[in-house]
């Protein structure tokens, strides 16, 4: 958990299923609009992923609960997740390899990410024989 304004909040990763035509580039818009008005909602936007084929997004935030999420996306852009789960931030990063937004790999205002969220889990299960 991280801290903000003086107390410990859980993360959040919500779902957005995007509409034809939403760019890896609108979703980073979307994410900087979260940023501007973040403080609003008392949250706080950690890094995102999107992935362009598949047409889903994905936010990871600090925020006192589900609501504030919703409210915070709902004025910066209108964009509602379709779902949102509370997550435990070294599983994400285990997982995902990361819990902040990445660094720019270029000079330009956005911090353009198509990164996919999806990642495919291989399990072994070893049986003795005796």
């Amino acid at each position: 958990m991280y801290k903000l304004k003086n107390h410990t909040m859980p993360i959040f990763m919500d779902f957005h299923e995007l509409p034809d035509g939403v760019s890896a580039a609108h979703v980073a818009e979307m994410h900087q609009a979260d940023l501007e008005i973040e403080h609003k909602y008392n949250c706080r936007g950690l890094t995102y992923w999107c992935d362009e084929k598949r047409q889903t997004a994905f936010c990871l935030i600090n925020a006192s609960n589900k609501q504030a999420i919703i409210d915070l996306h709902n004025q910066a852009h209108g964009a509602v997740p379709k779902r949102i789960i509370e997550v435990n931030d070294t599983i994400v990063e285990s997982f995902l390899g990361r819990i902040e937004d990445p660094k720019k790999s270029k000079k330009t205002t956005l911090n353009i990410i198509n990164d996919p969220a999806f990642r495919t889990l291989t399990v072994v299960k070893i049986k003795k024989r005796f």
